[in-house]
């Protein structure tokens, strides 16, 4: 999917006209939080698959999600999904890409948790658009241990990692364990195409709320105006990366010609053996006078 044409809010409302199945997906985090806060019945479900629990919707309770700042110029920072449910608190993030940044920021919602729930069971929930460990499992359970014994540093803290793409990749027989609409759901977490998330959900009516959530979703005027944002921050990182190891193969090239030089080799010579611009040969001589 291109998406170079995309501007600004006009040209992404133009963008949406010429792309009629393109849809923003769920794993853009303003998107799902929002279905997630919106829709006990998808939290309470995807809680219970992940943590294996049987909780009710009348159990969850929403919290403030807004961490409290320490210091006055820091950075106002908030969970994607928090709430309270039984003797639970449960952070939930939602992860497109694994960065150190993103895992920091989630560890210290786990050091505010910590800090602020003393009595509570904790839990934290990323929703991640990888498989973190590469082990090609759906969900990884983690605990902070002390290594030699073993032993938990923190008995009532879990982290629980889910592998999106890996729902894709496997077929789910055993229904004990996970619900069909909560497979399905992570199923279609980063699908961007109408017809393929509809095929999906088939007659599943929660997933049809989800669904049309999604779709009025893509026409509110905050997601209208961040996802070009979003969209032109993640090009510029392309760019600055492909920018940076293109300066960098050019910088290895002109330490192979000096060394060449120092051997009494002359710029067509090197150019031969290299396959190498010859004036560029002759810049990187010129500059070692």
């Amino acid at each position: 999917m291109n998406y170079y044409a995309i501007k600004d809010k006009e040209s992404f409302r133009q963008f949406q006209r010429e792309h009629p199945d393109f849809i923003i997906p769920l794993i853009y985090d303003s998107i799902g939080r929002n279905i997630l806060k919106n829709n006990k019945q998808v939290l309470i479900l995807m809680i219970n698959n992940i943590l294996q629990t049987h909780f009710t919707e009348d159990e969850i309770i929403l919290k403030d999600g807004r961490i409290k700042k320490e210091r006055y110029r820091e950075k106002q920072r908030e969970c994607d999904v928090f709430v309270e449910v039984g003797e639970k608190v449960i952070n939930i993030e939602i992860n497109k890409k694994k960065t150190n940044s993103m895992d920091r920021k989630n560890m210290s919602y786990i050091g505010d948790m910590l800090k602020n729930y003393y009595e509570a069971e904790l839990c934290q929930i990323n929703l991640n658009d990888f498989d973190i460990f590469k082990r090609g499992k759906e969900i990884y359970l983690s605990k902070m241990k002390e290594e030699e014994s073993g032993l938990d540093r923190f008995e009532d803290l879990k982290i629980y990692d889910v592998s999106i793409g890996v729902f894709k990749e496997k077929c789910y027989t055993d229904s004990r364990r996970y619900d069909e609409d909560f497979v399905t759901l992570m199923q279609i977490f980063e699908s961007h195409s109408r017809r393929g998330i509809e095929q999906k959900i088939g007659t599943s009516i929660l997933l049809r709320e989800v669904y049309e959530m999604q779709k009025k979703l893509n026409n509110e005027d905050f997601i209208l105006e961040r996802f070009p944002d979003d969209v032109f921050h993640e090009m510029e990182k392309k760019e600055l990366k492909k920018e940076g190891i293109e300066q960098g193969i050019e910088q290895e090239k002109a330490e192979v010609i000096k060394t060449l030089l120092k051997k009494n080799m002359t710029p067509e010579e090197i150019a031969d053996l290299l396959d190498y611009d010859i004036g560029k040969i002759r810049e990187v001589k010129n500059s070692c006078k």
